[in-house]
C-alpha cells in the first residue's frame, strides 16, 4: 500500500468505524428526539456526512487494486449495473405496479432532498472506499463480507429493527430490505477494493437517484423485493468479476479473492432467500416449531416438524395435520373422518390427551400434514421468544 501524502496521520480504521456508528445512533435515536424532524433529518445530518468526507478526504489514501486508468472504465461498468439493477425493478414494477413516489419534487423539494442524498452517499462512498482499501488487502474476502454488514447497519432504521409485531412480519422486513442491502453493499465494496470510492459511488448513485427522485416507483411486494434486490447485485458483481481479469494480468491474490467471493456470495445469497421462503411457506412444505407437549411422545416440546400443503380431503385417519384453531396453531393426530353434506369433518387428538378435541376440524382449518420431524431443534426459537415476551 502506498500512501498518497508525505503526512502520516493518527486516524485509522477504528476511529472511521466509530465515527460511522456514532453517526448512525445520533441520526437515529438522539436527534430526532432532540430537534424538530426538518432539522434533524434535512440540516444536520447533511452537515454531518459533509464534514465525514472532508475528515475522510483529509486522511492518507490506500491505493485501489487496479491502475488509474482502469478506475473510469469500472465506473462506467458500475453505472450500467446500477441501470441494469433499475430496469429489473420497473420490470418489477410492471408484474406487481407502481405507485406515486413519497418525496417532493417541486424545485426546493428537489435541491433539499438531492443535498441530503448526495451528502450521505459521499460520506459513505468515501468511508467505504477509504476502510476497504486500508484493510481488504490484508483480510481478503472476510473483511470485504464484515464492512458490508456494517454499511449494511448504518443503512438500516434501528426503529425498524425494534418495531417488529411478529416473527413472520421480522422475516419479511430482513428478507425485502437488509438482505438486498447486504447484497448491495457486497457489490459496492468490492467495486471500492477495485477502483476507490468513484465506481461505488457511480453504481448506488444511480439507484439513490432512482429511489429519490422518480415520480413513479415499482410497488413490488415483499417477495420480489427480496428476489430483485439479491439477484440484481449477484448479476453485477458476475459481471464486474468478469471484466477484472482484462484490466489485471495474471492470477493475482485479488482475482483469487474474487473468485471464492463470488462463489460463497451467490451460495449465501440463494440459501438466505430459500430459507426465509422456506419458513415463511411460500413453498409447498414449511417449519413450525412445537411448543406444546399434547403429541408426546411422538412430538416433543422443541421439536420442529415439516409440514406439506395439503387439502382435507387429502388426510386419512392416523395422519398428523397443523390446523388452525382462532389465533392459535394444533398439531394433533387425525382420529376419525366423517364426511356430511356440507364437508369433510376431521376429529383430532392429541397423543398425550385422553380425550379427543372437543371440535372437529373443518376443511378450511387445515395448514398441512406433517411428514418429517427434527428432534430439539426449535428450543432456540423458544428461547429467544421468552427472552423478548419478558
Amino acid at each position: 500500500m502506498t500512501l498518497a501524502w508525505e503526512t502520516r496521520t493518527r486516524l485509522d480504521w477504528p476511529h472511521i468505524v466509530v465515527a460511522l456508528l456514532v453517526i448512525y445512533l445520533l441520526t437515529d435515536l438522539v436527534f430526532p428526539r432532540l430537534l424538530s424532524a426538518f432539522v434533524a433529518a434535512y440540516v444536520v445530518q447533511p452537515m454531518i456526512w459533509a464534514s465525514l468526507a472532508y475528515l475522510i478526504w483529509q486522511l492518507p489514501r490506500y491505493r485501489p487494486k487496479l491502475k488509474v486508468r482502469f478506475h473510469q472504465p469500472l465506473a462506467v461498468l458500475a453505472l450500467a449495473v446500477g441501470l441494469f439493477q433499475v430496469f429489473l425493478l420497473v420490470v418489477g414494477g410492471v408484474v406487481s405496479g407502481f405507485g406515486r413516489s413519497p418525496y417532493s419534487f417541486s424545485p426546493q423539494g428537489i435541491l433539499i432532498n438531492l443535498v441530503f442524498v448526495g451528502t450521505a452517499l459521499l460520506g459513505l462512498e468515501l468511508s467505504r472506499a477509504w476502510l476497504v482499501n486500508r484493510l481488504a488487502p490484508r483480510g481478503g474476502a472476510l473483511t470485504l463480507g464484515l464492512l458490508a454488514l456494517l454499511f449494511t447497519l448504518i443503512l438500516t432504521p434501528m426503529t425498524k429493527l425494534m418495531g417488529f409485531s411478529g416473527g413472520q412480519e421480522a422475516a419479511r422486513y430482513l428478507s425485502s430490505t437488509p438482505l438486498p442491502l447486504l447484497s448491495e453493499n457486497l457489490l459496492a465494496c468490492f467495486l471500492a477494493f477495485l477502483g476507490g470510492p468513484l465506481p461505488a459511488l457511480a453504481y448506488r448513485g444511480i439507484l439513490q437517484a432512482f429511489w429519490w427522485f422518480c415520480p413513479i416507483l415499482p410497488d413490488l411486494t415483499w417477495s420480489l423485493k427480496a428476489l430483485l434486490g439479491t439477484a440484481a447485485p449477484v448479476i453485477g458483481f458476475v459481471i464486474v468479476q468478469t471484466a477484472y481479469p482484462l484490466w489485471s494480468k495474471g492470477p493475482t491474490r485479488a482475482r483469487r479473492m474474487a473468485d471464492r467471493g463470488l462463489v460463497g456470495w451467490i451460495i449465501g445469497s440463494i440459501i438466505g432467500v430459500a430459507l426465509i421462503w422456506f419458513s415463511l411457506g411460500l413453498f409447498d412444505f414449511y417449519p413450525t416449531v412445537v411448543y406444546s407437549g399434547s403429541m408426546r411422545p411422538t412430538i416433543d416440546v422443541g421439536d420442529v416438524v415439516i409440514a406439506v400443503k395439503v387439502p382435507a380431503s387429502k388426510v386419512s385417519e392416523g395422519d398428523i395435520i397443523e390446523f388452525r384453531e382462532g389465533n392459535i396453531t394444533v398439531i394433533h393426530r387425525v382420529t376419525e373422518v366423517h364426511q356430511t353434506k356440507e364437508a369433510r369433518l376431521l376429529v383430532t387428538k392429541g397423543d398425550a390427551n385422553k380425550e379427543p378435541d372437543s371440535e372437529p376440524v373443518f376443511p378450511g382449518q387445515v395448514r398441512g400434514k406433517v411428514v418429517f420431524r427434527v428432534p430439539k431443534l426449535g428450543w432456540a426459537s423458544i428461547a429467544v421468544k421468552q427472552l423478548l415476551s419478558r
